[in-house]
């Protein structure tokens, strides 16, 4: 017998098994960073947690991660539906996640991908001598934040969030008044740290600043943490060249991908 229950922070911490941050960087996210906005759709069966599809407020689209508890069957019609109605979106509303492989067939299996998946890649910094001697980069001051937001947002940094750039470390490079390129962090954790929202204005690109970028925000991030991550496209070339110059190994392949919380047929309820 299955159930479902929208929780909070508190009683998913005491629920859930131990997560391995590495392999669940996104929903670790939201059990750590994003606690304050997130909530959980979780199902149970015989009482004990199989999945959890949380959502996160605060950003420009619906954004989602999902957590399935390991060797556990899932109705997840009925999870969807639930979520649908919990957190009240339209079905028609397009929102964003990063799956495994295992999950985006998930999804796909119940027609719920909009769009073509895009490769994404975890990668983690192993190699501290490939990193760049660089100090062309400032610290990013409160009355630059205004500034450093409009740039972000002008780059289409879809993950970036305000409360990265009031909590984190952000660094940038100006010429005169204006940036030309900024970076900083995902996640700054004494577990983890995720490099992100590192982007050159396009007509500076091709001059190394992203790598010199990325080498500062890796020494700074080593300071906080021994493990240093960042996500990239897995199209975009250059940019893995670049991270893989600098000391960083592939460590996941996922997929962003956009979904909609549409009701399903619900053929066969286990999964």
């Amino acid at each position: 017998m299955f159930s479902h229950r929208l929780l909070t922070h508190d009683t998913i911490i005491e629920l859930l098994p131990d997560i391995n941050p590495e392999q669940n960087l996104l929903f670790y996210s939201y059990l750590t960073q994003h606690k304050e906005k997130a909530q959980y759709s979780c199902q149970f069966i015989n009482s004990k947690l199989t999945a959890v599809l949380a959502y996160l407020s605060g950003l420009s689209f619906p954004a989602f991660s999902f957590f399935r508890v390991e060797e556990q069957d899932i109705f997840f019609p009925e999870l969807i539906a639930f979520t649908r109605e919990t957190i009240k979106l339209d079905e028609s509303a397009v929102c964003g996640t990063i799956l495994c492989q295992r999950d985006l067939k998930l999804f796909q299996s119940f027609d719920l991908i909009k769009g073509i998946p895009q490769r994404f890649l975890t990668m983690k910094h192993q190699n501290d001598s490939k990193l760049l001697e660089s100090n062309i980069a400032k610290k990013i001051s409160e009355n630059e934040y205004a500034k450093v937001i409009d740039f972000l947002h002008s780059s289409e940094m879809r993950f970036f969030t305000r409360s990265e750039l009031e909590y984190y470390p952000f660094i940038g490079i100006k010429e005169g008044e204006d940036f030309i390129a900024v970076g900083g962090f995902h996640f700054y954790d004494s577990q983890l740290v995720e490099l992100g929202n590192i982007v050159t204005r396009l007509d500076y690109r091709g001059r190394g600043l992203a790598k010199r970028l990325t080498s500062e925000l890796t020494r700074l991030g080593k300071k906080r943490s021994p493990d240093v991550y960042l996500g990239v496209l897995a199209n975009n070339l250059p940019a893995v060249c670049v991270y893989e110059g600098l000391g960083y190994q592939t460590t996941m392949e996922l997929s962003i991908v956009n979904f909609t919380l549409s009701k399903t047929q619900i053929i066969c309820h286990y999964y």
